[in-house]
């Protein structure tokens, strides 16, 4: 019989059991009797129960969960039946797993069994007498635990407690006690007795079984998932706490928070039924359910993908359907799927209808992807590239050289050789039946997880057109070069070209003779390798500008290894410099003399009008002097006179210190320095105030700008111009306005009036030395003012020209340096 037949243990069992004892009767437990027949204690304790009812056994509780039983038959052995208390005597005597024994009143051991000498160590002889309190512990013994003991079983009838206690050998075991007192028919109290079970090795196990559970209950609140159990009708009996904040769960409501509440859906969407949800199929066919992903409608959290697995609960004890489940939020997992996937379909897309030809060759080198643009461009399909057709005739290809490509030197195969990828490498694709195409190649691997290639991706260009644009451009470039060969060997200058890297790419003939090296020499070369190192630094800076500002530029640099001064004119481009120069040696030698002969004519013209100042005082003095002394015995005629040779005398002297100012514009003229325009205007202003106040004039200014210049000299122009302005007023009063304008590196000041104008014919002739528009009777004046101006504006490298018209007034305009230039 084994315990899987719990049904049918007969009184004939439990005799067997009991006559297998070693010497009869010996009590047993519930528990032996179940290991001797084989069988779980409920029908043991049935058969036991059975042979008490018929009055062969007889049984007795000697604590709260433990009966022990024996055969009547010990009752028989004395004709007379012995007492009561004799039989029990008898009993405990042969019982062997409990200590069970007699203390008097004031707990000394009265009696002894075998099963307390197996227990405690102790023979009866070397304990009966002895104090009870013997067994216990010494911290025991300091709390006085043996007194109380006693106290409490003589005042409630029975006390029950649990410890170590301690063996003869002074070893320790963990001890169930139960204390009775027993009370004679008149209550008096006649002793005690005591029955103790060793429950270590229990204790032990139940420790096990607690540190089992500790262990399983951190690992439950650990684990990164959701854990719960519920019962058949889905309702929560417990949950780790990862479950209870996962799903918002309040510790007080897992009694009744039910999984009946949540909502499953299938990945479409659509419902599914109570008896197909993961639990229910663990439920049914008794075995665990997982990964089930559901679409789970979780009430205050809201529609979520779940991971669900159920498993039933292995328990013997577990008799209403328990399921465990275990549930992973794969939310944001199905997100990441969902968006990889639309990336998925996007770059499938974007690869299907990509405007350049894309293939993709697996690890064995076969073709298993092509683009709609590759099977256009080679006029083959799909089922053709990936060879699922064999009509696809001979097709040659060959590297940029014409040398024929085998296949294991094909841009792919020497990725998937080589696990580099290949750039820009043009191939020529020769079909069966059309025209040479020519690709530019670009090949990549794709790595797998073991870091070996899995995929090459190979993208073509097809650059046919490009190519046959690129051979016309190329006959053309000829074509041109020829041309313009044959027009710079008409060029009288000097000529080469830059490009954007500074090196020759045009040379002439002229321009070779002059630097004094050959065209195959030179072309290709940087520019700076043909100047001298002292000379370098002046074609960079001059070059440099041109580049960058993209304006021309002219100078002139002497070239001490050709004893030469050459003229630059540099014209820039985005992709370069187009430089025309030739030899000004004879104009420079030509200015030099010039510039000789003008300065020895300044310092004749300052010389002779410095020495005509001493006659022309001597003449103005004596006329004044003959007039003064001898006015009264001129007539009208003789004073008219006089008068006449003083005018005149006045003039020359004008004449004089405005020739005197002219030639000193050079030599006399102070260095540049930044000069403030409306401080200038202003002082200007207050010189002529008393001419101003007579005219009634109206000035007018902007604010005016800072220029580099001779300050005096600038002064003089404006006092000019303006005393020009108030004299050819006309009969209105003058009007002046005076504004500047940027231009690049220069202002343009503009000096404006409402005067009688000048003629355009006679523009040019005004700023002449002397020259007049108008008679002396008319306008007073030396016609020496605006060669004046004209002088100085040249002195600051400006420019000064007039726009005017009779009667319409005139605009007087020069150019200045800006101090920032």
């Amino acid at each position: 019989m084994g315990s899987s037949d719990s049904a049918g243990v007969s009184g004939e069992d439990v005799r067997r059991a009991f006559s297998h004892s070693e010497r009869s009767p010996t009590p047993l437990t519930t528990v032996e009797v179940a290991d001797r027949l084989d069988c779980s204690p409920g029908p043991a304790r049935q058969g036991l129960e059975e042979l008490v009812d018929r009055g062969e056994l007889r049984v007795k509780r000697i604590d709260d969960s433990t009966r022990i039983w024996w055969p009547d038959e010990m009752a028989n052995a004395d004709p007379d039946r012995r007492s009561e208390q004799e039989e029990f005597a008898a009993f405990v005597s042969a019982v062997r797993d409990y200590a069970i024994f007699m203390l008097d009143p004031d707990g000394t051991v009265a009696s002894w069994n075998e099963g307390a000498e197996r227990i405690k160590g102790y023979s009866e002889d070397a304990i009966v007498g002895n104090h009870f309190s013997t067994f216990y512990t010494d911290e025991d013994m300091a709390d006085d635990v043996p007194q109380t003991n006693l106290e409490t079983a003589a005042a409630e009838g029975r006390a029950e407690d649990e410890g170590w206690r301690v063996r003869s050998d002074g070893t320790r075991f963990w001890a169930n006690v139960v204390i009775t007192a027993i009370r004679d028919d008149g209550g008096q109290l006649r002793g005690f007795t005591k029955v103790t079970r060793d429950m270590t090795e229990r204790r032990e196990y139940e420790q096990q079984l607690r540190r089992e559970r500790d262990l399983t209950e951190r690992i439950l609140e650990t684990v990164p998932i959701t854990i719960g159990v519920v019962t058949e009708d889905n309702a929560l009996v417990r949950a780790n706490r990862r479950m209870l904040e996962h799903f918002a769960i309040e510790d007080s409501a897992i009694e009744t928070y039910s999984l009946e509440s949540w909502e499953l859906y299938d990945a479409a969407g659509e419902p599914i039924p109570a008896d197909e949800q993961p639990w229910a199929r663990a439920r049914e066919r008794g075995e665990p359910v997982y990964d089930a992903q559901r679409q789970v409608e979780v009430p205050g959290i809201g529609r979520r993908w779940l991971s669900l697995n159920a498993a039933p609960l292995d328990d013997d004890q577990a008799e209403d359907g328990r399921i465990v489940v275990a549930i992973d939020d794969i939310t944001d997992q199905k997100e990441r799927e969902r968006l990889l996937r639309r990336e998925y379909n996007q770059t499938e897309k974007l690869l299907r209808t990509a405007p350049i030809a894309i293939a993709v060759q697996n690890a064995e080198g076969e073709t298993i992807l092509t683009n709609q643009r590759a099977q256009e461009s080679l006029g083959l399909s799909d089922q053709e590239f990936i060879g699922e057709s064999d009509d696809v005739g001979e097709w040659e290809i060959y590297d940029s050289d014409g040398e024929r490509l085998p296949t294991n030197e094909m841009p792919a195969a020497r990725v998937l050789e080589t696990g580099n990828p290949v750039f820009n490498e043009e191939l020529v694709v020769d079909p069966p039946d059309d025209e040479l195409l020519q690709f530019r190649v670009n090949a990549t691997p794709l790595h797998g997880p073991d870091g070996g290639v899995e995929r090459v991706v190979t993208a073509a260009e097809d650059i046919t057109e490009l190519k046959r644009r690129e051979r016309q451009l190329e006959q053309r470039k000829s074509e041109l070069e020829t041309e313009l060969s044959d027009i710079l060997g008409r060029i009288s200058d000097a000529f080469y070209a830059l490009d954007d890297e500074w090196r020759f790419t045009h040379l002439n003939e002229q321009a070779a003779e002059t630097l004094q090296q050959s065209r195959d020499d030179v072309l290709g070369r940087k520019v700076w390798t043909t100047f001298p190192d002292d000379a370098e630094g002046i074609y960079r800076e001059q070059f440099q500008q041109a580049m960058e500002t993209q304006e021309p530029v002219n100078f002139e640099v002497y070239a001490e290894d050709l004893d030469t001064w050459l003229e630059y004119n540099v014209y820039p481009s985005e992709s370069g410099l187009s430089i025309y120069f030739h030899d000004i040696t004879e104009r420079k030698e030509y200015q030099r003399k010039l510039e000789k002969s003008n300065e020895r004519l300044e310092q004749f013209a300052y010389a002779a009008s410095h020495d005509l100042q001493e006659p022309l005082r001597m003449v103005s003095s004596y006329l004044q002097l003959l007039e003064s002394r001898y006015s009264d015995e001129l007539d009208d005629d003789g004073e008219e006179f006089i008068e006449f040779a003083v005018d005149g005398a006045e003039r020359m002297r004008k004449m004089i210190d405005g020739l005197l100012a002219y030639s000193r514009v050079d030599t006399q003229g102070e260095p540049f320095e930044p000069v403030d325009l409306d401080t200038v205007v202003d002082a200007v202003c207050e010189d002529l105030q008393m001419k101003i106040e007579e005219t009634d004039a109206e000035i007018t200014a902007e604010s005016l700008p800072r220029v580099r210049g001779d300050e005096s000299q600038i002064q003089q122009v404006f006092q000019n111009l303006v005393s020009n302005a108030l004299e050819y007023s006309g009969d209105e009063p003058p009007q002046v306005e005076i504004t500047a304008e940027r231009a690049r590196s220069k202002w343009i000041v503009s000096v404006e009036d409402n005067g009688i104008g000048i003629d355009p014919d006679d523009q040019d002739r005004v700023f002449e030395v002397f020259e007049r528009l108008h008679s002396r009777d008319k306008y007073d004046g030396t016609g020496i003012g605006l060669a004046l101006c004209q002088r100085i504006i040249e002195r600051h490298e400006g420019t000064i020209w007039i726009d005017s018209e009779p009667g319409e007034g005139t605009t007087f305009s020069f150019a200045l340096p800006a101090v920032d230039a």
